[in-house]
């Protein structure tokens, strides 16, 4: 059965967008909205724009747009009904089960999340309840690893046999297609599948909203021939390495409130660090980090600490992203380890409390890279240190904000007895030498080649301008004021509209108005089909109405506007543009007329009425 209407407009009601869009992007209050870097497409100035009072999001710089529903169905790939369900466990509300009918892709991804959490479950019986299990669970319990700890990471062991798994998943009902595609199986010549995992202990990643997209898996065996002491699934639909931090659903909350994200490299020293108290904690899995890590990070604090493990070539490769997160605007610290210990050995030798003290006296990136190069010698003579200061102001150019770069300038010049002038004159090198890289990369990525002007492409029906009187028409009726809705159906006709897709939603619009007397605008999102048709109705609420009569030079706020003002300005223009294409129909007739020797007087007594009403129009407001 179909959840309610009014079920629905209760979770969602019950919910506020800008919590719920702040577990996602990092908001800033401007006015009466917030703002934030759009997460459906990279930009560097934000365009994102929500608005509590509306609860309603668009993008001005994507289009992209909608409800609280569509936001979570756009970021987590989940159908409607997984949105709501979501939301509604979040408010507390109790629904009932329901059918509701999802499209084809999110039938799919269903299946593949479906996948993920049955292996999720059985490697953690395998763990806790197979024979084979026990050394694995005890291996674990030498990490000092807790059941409670076990439980709440999901840890589990696939056993070491070729289709353990394969054969369990087809026996419960998923298909073949569905276990490869998500990297739990591989196919063989023959066509038949073999496990993926096979004999390792089982680390399940989890999507920002708790639902398993992968796993990583520790070598168990010496017989084992995978190279590798961890690997991770493969590229698939739910997981992209690049794009996913581990522990960040369980971490996420502590990030928020501590302000800062603490970077380590792998499963263990993530799950050692959490059951030692320090929550606010991630991990990039051994690799580099990436511009989609940071961005997730972004989402929850701006300030970053990394940890540093001298004796590791993966801890050194997220080193190497010290300068891509400064680029994307993120205050870095480092915490450094002795030598030969990682965050799992160091917590479990000394505790968690020595951690918290090492997280405490965090250096910047600044005195770390200084430090670094005082290790290699560096610093002993005049070519080293040139080196050392200026690879220090390359770091510092990486920087957006203007005023911290020169306090950053006048620490190096303090601590490293050089000119701040000199520093300054390599600063700027360094900034234009990072716009010419930019530049020459905007120019090289094949992406970006165009092949013929923007002008000479032919417009979609999507990228149509808009008319400003008819996106004015629209917004008014988006807001359901009745008497602005029948004085617009009383002066104007939607054929009027030179533009059908506005006809289209107009129409859809008022239909919905004349069956419930209301008009809702974050509800109608839930009954537009089109994605289209969402991000415009995102469009037209969250932006400014086109038909001002200088209000925007006056600065005025476009709240202000008297409804019945703007649509008597609307309707005006419209009729306007009419009477100006009848004019020049006539004027065309009339032409046509004269050169074939026809009768003229009838289309210059229209084109004197087609004056009059222009007049009419020109010196009053209908």
């Amino acid at each position: 059965m179909r959840i309610a209407d009014d079920k629905i407009d209760e979770i969602r009601n019950a919910n506020d967008i800008v919590e719920v869009i702040s577990g996602y992007v990092q908001l800033k209050k401007r006015g009466k909205n917030y703002l934030g870097l759009c997460p459906f497409h990279t930009e560097k100035t934000p365009s994102f724009t929500v608005s509590a009072e509306k609860q309603m999001y668009h993008c001005f710089g994507c289009g992209k747009g909608g409800n609280i529903y569509t936001f979570l169905m756009e970021m987590d790939k989940i159908s409607f009904v997984e949105a709501v369900r979501s939301l509604a466990t979040k408010a507390g509300i109790i629904i009932p089960e329901e059918n509701i009918p999802a499209t084809e892709e999110q039938k799919e991804f269903e299946n593949y999340y479906a996948v993920c959490r049955f292996a999720g479950m059985h490697f953690f019986r395998n763990l806790t309840e197979s024979e084979e299990g026990k050394e694995a669970l005890a291996y674990f319990y030498k990490r000092g690893f807790t059941d409670e700890t076990v439980r709440t990471f999901g840890l589990g062991y696939s056993l070491n046999s070729w289709d353990a798994f394969v054969l369990k998943a087809q026996a419960d009902g998923f298909r073949i297609d569905d276990i490869a595609k998500v990297g739990l199986a591989r196919t063989r010549d023959d066509g038949s599948l073999y496990d993926y995992f096979r004999g390792r202990a089982m680390f399940p990643i989890f999507s920002t909203t708790g639902r398993v997209i992968g796993f990583g898996a520790r070598k168990m065996r010496d017989d084992d021939v995978i190279a590798g002491k961890y690997i991770n699934s493969p590229e698939s639909p739910l997981y992209d390495k690049s794009r996913v931090l581990y522990g960040l659903f369980h971490s996420k909350d502590f990030i928020r409130q501590e302000d800062n994200a603490l970077m380590v490299e792998g499963y263990a020293d993530l799950i050692s660090l959490y059951q030692a108290g320090i929550q606010n904690v991630v991990a990039s899995s051994g690799t580099a980090l990436t511009e989609e890590q940071l961005k997730l990070i972004k989402r929850y604090s701006k300030n970053l600490t990394l940890v540093y493990d001298a004796d590791s070539a993966g801890s050194s490769a997220t080193i190497r992203g010290i300068d891509l997160a400064l680029e994307h605007d993120l205050n870095v610290r480092i915490v450094e380890l002795p030598e030969g210990e990682d965050p799992d050995s160091f917590v479990l030798k000394h505790g968690g409390a020595e951690f918290k003290e090492r997280l405490a006296n965090s250096i910047s990136f600044i005195d770390f890279k200084a430090k670094q190069f005082q290790r290699s010698g560096a610093f002993t003579t005049a070519e080293g240190k040139t080196q050392a200061v200026r690879s220090l102001v390359q770091s510092i150019a990486k920087m957006k904000d203007e005023l911290k770069r020169n306090f950053y300038v006048k620490d190096v010049a303090e601590k490293y007895g050089v000119y701040e002038s000199m520093l300054y004159r390599e600063l700027e090198r360094a900034l234009a030498q990072e716009k010419h890289t930019t530049r020459t990369e905007s120019i090289l990525k094949p992406a970006s080649v165009k092949l013929q002007p923007d002008a000479e492409k032919p417009l979609t029906p999507e990228m149509t301008p808009i008319p400003p009187e008819e996106h004015d028409i629209l917004k008014l009726i988006l807001e359901g004021n009745s008497e602005v809705i029948h004085y617009l159906l009383s002066n104007i006709s939607l054929g009027q509209f030179s533009n059908e897709r506005m006809q289209r939603l107009a129409q859809f619009i008022l239909d919905l108005y004349d069956d419930r007397g209301t008009i809702d605008a974050t509800s109608i999102i839930n009954e537009v089909q089109e994605s289209e048709f969402k991000n415009l109705i995102s469009d037209l609420v969250l932006s400014h109405y086109e038909l001002s009569h200088g209000w925007q030079e006056m600065e005025k706020e476009i709240d202000e506007a008297e409804p019945m003002r703007i649509a008597k300005d609307a309707v005006v223009a419209i009729h306007r543009k009419n009477i100006q294409r009848e004019r020049e129909e006539n004027l065309q007739l009339l032409e046509k007329a004269k050169m074939q020797g026809l009768e003229v007087k009838p289309y210059q007594q229209r084109a004197i009425e087609l004056n009059e009403l222009l007049k009419q129009l020109t010196t009053h407001r209908t």
